[in-house]
């Protein structure tokens, strides 16, 4: 077993609390974060936070016992400030700030911010400022908004005393999800800069193999996996005790919990099966046994039809 830690990454449109709540009883996450909340002029209602995070009503973690952080989006420094006392009020152990979503249906926030370090300097301070002492604040970002060689400034901007953790999508804005792009070296320099800090490596962390040379090139420990954690429903695991990742039966289970999921919170038949699809689009990256089923399943348009062939497929193989 090794030192790592491994982090359940924040996922606009996927990791929203039924997936959390399947992901973290798999992965073995030492913490899983929100979806964005966007924090516009004004702050967000407890209501409307319970309703995105109601991990907040059993102590802010999911069932597993997986610690949940609830990550901000915004411009708005008092906004986001109140936002966050909110949910800690509401049982949040912990803050994160997004700069780091690249969408261009994000308006003046997340990594557009990035070209703006006295704006990002401004909403950290402020949102520290309001948190009480032990509540840990993390902040997400790029390498950069078009450049790396941006990192040192904007790392400069963030890391006040009382940021615990800075995670940086070894990417730039501009890069957004490139394979190619990805450089892990940008983070070597900081952890000795700032040793206060505990600096989490994001991007192409899909595999024990990728986070061994994540280490090497940035000296990071902890890292931050998304897509990743998709296509291997125990990833963390895998990586923190050199696992073995999920077989074809063991992840046809997991969708089968998904799917079960979403009809248990009273989901509409075509949701339920976007979502095993979406599921499954991850996985058969991870698992080529899965492309033929993968086809087969994505021309299902009738939800029991779905469960049938998924427990159909089960049994062809050895359930």
């Amino acid at each position: 077993m090794n030192t790592y830690k491994v982090y359940l990454a924040p996922m606009d449109g996927v990791t929203d609390p039924p997936f959390r709540k399947i992901l973290c009883r798999h992965g073995g996450y030492d913490i899983s974060f929100t979806e964005f909340l966007r924090v516009t002029d004004v702050p967000i209602l407890e209501k409307a936070i319970l309703r995105d995070v109601p991990e907040l009503r059993f102590g802010g973690k999911t069932e597993d016992g997986t610690p949940i952080r609830v990550q901000l989006l915004g411009d708005h420094p008092g906004a986001m400030a109140a936002t966050a006392v909110a949910a800690v009020k509401l049982g949040a152990q912990s803050i994160d700030i997004n700069f780091g979503c690249p969408s261009r249906f994000v308006h003046h926030s997340g990594s557009m911010l990035l070209a703006e370090p006295e704006l990002l300097h401004t909403i950290v301070s402020t949102v520290r400022d309001h948190l009480p002492a032990e509540i840990p604040l993390s902040v997400k970002i790029r390498s950069g908004f078009a450049d790396k060689k941006e990192a040192p400034d904007i790392v400069k901007a963030i890391a006040i005393p009382g940021v615990s953790e800075i995670i940086m999508h070894c990417r730039t804005r501009k890069e957004l999800y490139k394979r190619d792009c990805i450089d892990w070296t940008v983070l070597e320099p900081f952890s000795a800069e700032y040793p206060d800090i505990n600096f989490v490596a994001n991007g192409e962390i899909n595999s024990l193999s990728d986070a061994v040379a994540c280490e090497a090139q940035s000296h990071c420990t902890t890292f931050m996996t998304g897509r990743g954690a998709i296509a291997i429903a125990n990833l963390g695991y895998v990586i923190k005790e050199k696992g073995l990742p999920y077989d074809t039966v063991k992840t046809l289970n997991v969708l089968l919990e998904i799917m079960n999921e979403f009809v248990e919170m009273d989901a509409e038949p075509r949701i339920v099966l976007n979502r095993a699809k979406q599921f499954l689009g991850y996985a058969r990256k991870a698992n080529h046994e899965l492309a033929e089923f993968f086809c087969v399943f994505c021309r299902s348009e009738d939800l029991n039809n779905s469960f049938k062939l998924t427990e159909k497929f089960l049994t062809r193989i050895g359930k």
